[in-house]
Formats: C-alpha cells, structure tokens, sequence
C-alpha cells in the first residue's frame, strides 16, 4: 500500500517538474490572491522565475496590494501560459535565496539585467512553495 503513495508522489512529482520546465521560459504570471480585508480574488500579472521546485518573485516595493494580500492570506493560485499551479506565499529570509531570484530576473527580463547593472534591482522577493498543479 505504502508503494502505491511513493508512485503516485513520484509522478506528480516528475510531472510538476515538467510543468515548472515547459513554463520556465514564459514571461509572466498570472498571481491571484486573496484580498485581506474581503477574502475576494485579486489578479495581477507580474515577473517571475523558476527557482529549482518553486517560483520566485520580486518586487522593488512591498507596499504593494498583492504583496500584502499574499502575506495575509499566503495560499495563492499562480497561472503560466493555461497552467495553473497553487503554492504558498512567504517573503525570503534566505540571503542565497533572495540573490538566486534576483540573478534569475537579471538574466530573464533585459530591464531587471539593466536595473543590476547599476545595483538596483528587486529589493523584495518571495517564493511560492509547497507547489502543486491545478486542474481546471
């Protein structure tokens, strides 16, 4: 019995793994959240990365609607080009983590490659963990 649960976490292992991979190159996310104070979804497209089995995220200022919705209510629902992935939102407290996104971002969108150039660069990142795939 116990076999049966190791191949059925190993399969959707290896198939969040593909998803991550045929979505890794995709330009942006689709974040939903969960307002703090009325618990409605709220949508916004942003920039992200793959970072090994999780997505990271950044932003230059954490004031921001989504950012405070996802540390109220962290269950968030990302969707990358039709897929639809759900994971758990925190900040990264993680100084290699937090420079693993920021490189990351650097080397996908040109503006962020730009922005490092001259030290700037997301200020804030955050990752979505716990990840696993959404059907429709």
């Amino acid at each position: 019995m116990g076999g049966d649960r190791d191949a059925i976490a190993a399969s959707s292992d290896a198939a969040l793994q593909a998803a991550l991979a045929r979505v890794a190159a995709v330009k942006t996310v689709r974040l939903t959240t969960r307002g703090r104070r009325t618990g409605a979804p709220r949508g916004v497209t942003i920039w992200f990365v793959v970072d090994g089995a999780e997505i990271g995220l950044g932003t230059l200022n954490d004031e921001r609607h989504w950012v405070k919705n996802a540390r109220a209510n962290p269950e968030v629902e990302l969707e990358i080009d039709g897929t639809r992935f759900v994971g758990r939102f925190t900040d990264n407290r993680d100084a290699e983590a937090h420079e693993r996104v920021r490189r990351g971002m650097a080397q996908k969108y040109w503006p962020a490659r730009i922005a490092s150039w001259f030290g700037i660069g997301q200020r804030h990142t955050f990752r979505v963990a716990g990840l696993s795939l959404r059907q429709r």
